[in-house]
């Protein structure tokens, strides 16, 4: 996968696919639910993975923002918030009240000079259509942090990733795919790429981050549903979707 352009892969697919994708997702234009993380939008006031230690003023910068509905959240929040997308298609869409600016780039080659920003964030974003080697993300997002900067990482679980059925493209309650896996189809030649907890550590370790933390969340019970797509809620409410990283460049 690595070998072909997967990035104008990736590229054309959301460009051809963004208005169906927000017409399906209205909640990412509700300015409540916003900064959040996740597909159950769990808030960052309740996570508080950057507000416990980033003043007000902070250079954020969101890596494969979509139409930055987290974007926007963060600069509401009081932050400096800029967003990478690839696809023009999404920026199409995008919501610009407040935000410092958005551009359009790959976040492999970001356009930004070394140390700009406080702390960086990728919700479902950039790192899941990306090949986690040879590091290319990690190393861009690493170099544009300033030292000690924190890099926040929401993306799905090796779990779900042994769970999901590429026959049936849903997941269920037996293991389908062998654990450390790293691809899973999304749609045509687009492939989401997966990594163990034990591949992050030495991913984060071989440039130049330290981890801090590790959330795995489960959908709220009872809760509201955004993710309509193959993730059944009644199996989130009871294992791990997704995990976030919080880890900070020494």
């Amino acid at each position: 996968m690595a070998k072909f352009n997967y990035l104008k892969v990736n590229e054309r697919y959301w460009d051809a696919n963004s208005d169906l994708y927000h017409d399906a997702h209205p909640e990412h234009f509700d300015a409540s639910r916003h900064p959040s993380w996740g597909i159950w939008h769990l808030p960052e006031s309740d996570l508080r993975i950057f507000t416990d230690e980033l003043p007000p003023g902070s250079r954020i910068l969101d890596l494969g923002c979509g139409i930055g509905h987290d974007t926007v959240g963060f600069a509401r929040a009081g932050f400096r918030a800029f967003g990478v997308e690839l696809s023009s298609g999404q920026l199409s869409h995008a919501i610009t009240d407040g935000v410092g600016g958005f551009v359009q780039a790959a976040a492999e080659r970001l356009p930004f000079r070394s140390e700009t920003f406080d702390a960086a964030f990728c919700d479902h974003g950039a790192f899941g259509f990306s090949p986690p080697l040879p590091l290319p993300l990690l190393r861009e997002a690493h170099r544009v942090l300033r030292p000690g900067g924190v890099l926040g990482l929401c993306t799905y679980s090796p779990l779900l990733q042994m769970c999901f059925d590429n026959r049936t493209g849903t997941v269920g309650e037996q293991l389908s795919n062998p654990y450390g896996d790293a691809k899973v189809k999304y749609s045509g030649d687009v492939v989401v790429f997966h990594s163990t907890h034990a591949q992050w550590i030495d991913m984060f370790r071989s440039c130049g981050f330290s981890v801090e933390r590790l959330v795995e969340p489960t959908a709220p019970a009872g809760g509201d549903t955004y993710f309509q797509e193959s993730l059944d809620r009644s199996w989130a409410e009871k294992w791990p979707a997704e995990v976030l990283w919080k880890v900070r460049k020494l």
